[in-house]
This record gives C-alpha cells, structure tokens and sequence, in this order.
C-alpha cells in the first residue's frame, strides 16, 4: 500500500520496491490512495487498484456517518471530501469489493509503505498482519489525524522507521520502541555510463555549457523541501567576482512554490543561473552531471534524493539536525554538514568544495551502493515480512 501514485519519494520507493520483490518471485497487488503520474509504472510492475478514484461526501452521506460515529467528522467531510475517513456510499461499496478481491486472492502480510496507509488499512478490514515503513517525521506525525495515528501507536504489529531519527519521533509520539526497527529508503543503482552518455542532452536541456560547473537539489518545491533556503544560498554563491569557470544550479520538481522561485530568481536577474525546469521523469542524468546536492529541508526523516545523488557520484551539503540526511552524510562520508538554516555557511562549503574536486565521486557511489541498492533494502524488508507471517520465502542479494 502507498498514499499515492506521483513522483515524490515514498511512491517511488514503493515502485522500486515492487519491481525487485516480483523480481524475487512474489506475488504482490498494489493499492495506492490516489491516482498520479506514476500508475502505468505501478500497473506495469504487477495488478494496481486504487482506493480513492474521485472522493465525494453528500449530505445523505454526513446523515449515515452522524449515526453511526461521529457528527464533528461529518460536517469537516462536508467541507473536506478528500479527508481520510470521509467516504461516500459509493466509496464504501468500492473498499468492500476490493476487500473480497484481496481476501479471494489470499494474501499473506501487507506492507504498508507510509503511516498515511492507516485508514486504508482500517477500512479494506483483511485482518492481515502489517508492516508499517513510517517515513515521516515528528511534524508530519502530529498533524496525522488522531485515528490514524491512534492505529500506528495502538497497533502490536513492526514499525520501520527511516532513520534514527525517526525512531526517536515514534517513540515520543507513543509507539513502543520495541517495536521499531530502521530500515532507511534505498534507490536503484544507475548505469553511470550510459548517464555520462546522457551529458551532452543534459547541456542542452539545461542551457548549460561543457565547462559549467553544476549545483543540483530535488523535492518538491515548497517551504518543507527549502526552495527559499536553496535559492537564498546559490544567490550568495554567486555573488563573488566572476571566475573562469561559471557556476549553475538547478532544482528539479514541482510544487505550490515552483512559479514564485521562478518569480524570485528573474526579479534578481538569475533566471539564467538558477535553473527551475518543472519535475522530470528521471533525476538521475541531471545528478550525474552535477558536482554537488544542496539538501535544504528543514525537515526530512531521510532524504532519497541524496542516496540517488550519491549513487550517481555526486557528494551532499545539507543543514544538521534536521533529520535522517546527517546520519547518511555520517555513514557514507557523503558530504558536509552546516548549522542549520544558515545558508551563508552553506554557500561558503559549495565554494570550498568546487574548489577542492571536480567530477563525479566514483567511490562514494560504490560505498552507497553496498547498502542503499533496492536489492540490499528489498531483501532486508523481505527477512522482516517472514518474520511476521512465519513464512520462508527465499531472497538473494544481489550485486
């Protein structure tokens, strides 16, 4: 299960993640919340369904929901169809039939891929057991709505967590730190040659030079990502005297932010240099041409745009203590760390950095690719399913 079918980074994990478990020959379906870009590749990969297709609440609808539980919940639907909880008849009757598919099919475990698969997991009732990949941290924890995070704290059943500190959020917001494990996200390894292949479309998309040197950074553009943050420290990059190589950057994805970072950058006349292209379909030939990741959430339990960057030899600069990107810089020697928010410290480290190395960090990519490849986390993921069901399904590393 998964909260949706687009291109930010749980779904993708969950797509990887399906593609390598099918690989090892299990029997897997698919349930997203949603719909998105992403559902070819999902139905591509093994049978998808989707929970909530076109959500609708009517007054008939508030009228059962008023009997049955809760008034205060029916009148939020009203205003909010889209809410978790807030289903219509037709929605009900939906979950049902796909409740007897699933049951039909004789499933053994669900895997659930975030803490926002709860209610689907309530209301599809298979009575199977879980495990839950919790990928978020502390804020996104305590805005959950209280039943579902009422089910992930009540529950008897795995936790995974992303990092460490994502096990130190679940344990303050009340589940039981036996029952938690840290299973970060993973990504697939590239094939960087024929990215290197790729160099000369990436120029041309990009508007970029040979010898430019590159600043990359991936997410959805928004507060929580730090577009701003971002925007802020290649500004003051740029700001020495010109050199004799010229300094670009790019951040690849959308989001509510994406035309007033575009608005920003042409008021201060960078349009040029700092690149907002829009989301693409594969980050990785941009990473592989970039020298450098800018990670500027001001939070992220673990950031998967960093492993791929790493995977594609690109090291990281990103702010300490806001989440799972100081542990994996820390793990993989895989980059620098500045005090949080400070975006003067971050520019100064791009400058010390570019002048310290060019090109791809092929070992990096080696060392990340050990233990952060699909294979390694699928298989890892597997041993904790059969732990849960008592079964013994086989899986291999692979290199």
């Amino acid at each position: 299960m998964s909260h949706a079918a687009d291109r930010t980074g749980a779904p993708r994990s969950a797509l990887l993640l399906a593609q390598e478990w099918v690989r090892l020959g299990l029997d897997v379906r698919i349930l997203l919340r949603r719909d998105g870009v992403l559902r070819p590749e999902f139905e591509a990969v093994a049978p998808t369904d989707i929970y909530r297709s076109n959500p609708a609440f009517g007054l008939r609808d508030a009228g059962a929901m008023m009997q049955e539980s809760d008034a205060v919940m029916a009148l939020k639907c009203l205003r909010n169809p889209d809410r978790p909880y807030c289903r219509s008849g037709a929605e009900r009757h939906h979950a049902d039939v796909l409740a007897d598919h699933y049951r039909g099919w004789g499933a053994d475990a669900i895997y659930a891929n975030t803490s926002h698969c709860a209610d689907m997991i309530e209301q599809i009732g298979l009575n199977l057991p879980v495990l839950t990949h919790v990928r978020e941290m502390a804020p996104s924890l305590l805005a959950l709505d209280p039943r579902r995070r009422q089910h992930l704290v009540a529950g008897d059943g795995p936790v995974l967590a992303v990092s460490e500190r994502g096990r130190v959020d679940l344990v303050e917001i009340g589940v039981a730190a036996a029952r938690i494990a840290v299973e970060p996200p993973a990504a697939a390894v590239p094939d960087r040659a024929g990215l290197d292949a790729q160099r000369a479309d990436v120029e041309r998309e990009l508007g970029l030079r040979p010898g430019d040197r590159l600043i990359a950074s991936a997410g959805t553009v928004g507060s929580r990502k730090g577009a701003d943050l971002f925007i802020d420290a290649v500004r003051q990059v740029l700001q020495p005297a010109p050199g004799p190589e010229r300094i670009m950057a790019v951040w690849l994805g959308d989001g509510a932010w994406l035309e007033a970072c575009r608005a920003r950058v042409a008021e201060a006349g960078l349009a040029e240099r700092i690149l907002f292209p829009g989301a693409v379909a594969d980050v990785t030939p941009v990473l592989r041409r970039a020298e450098l990741l800018l990670c500027c959430s001001r939070e992220d339990p673990y950031p998967r745009v960093l492993i791929e960057a790493a995977l594609s030899g690109a090291p990281s600069i990103a702010f300490a203590g806001t989440g799972g990107a100081e542990e994996f810089i820390a793990e993989f020697d895989a980059g620098w760390l500045v005090p949080a928010f400070d975006t003067g410290a971050m520019a100064a480290q791009v400058r010390a950095a570019l002048a310290a190395r060019q090109g791809p960090d092929e070992a990096l990519a080696g060392r990340v690719a050990g233990e952060r490849s699909v294979q390694q986390s699928a298989a890892r993921l597997l041993g904790h399913l059969n732990d849960l069901v008592g079964g013994t399904h086989g899986a291999t590393t692979h290199s």
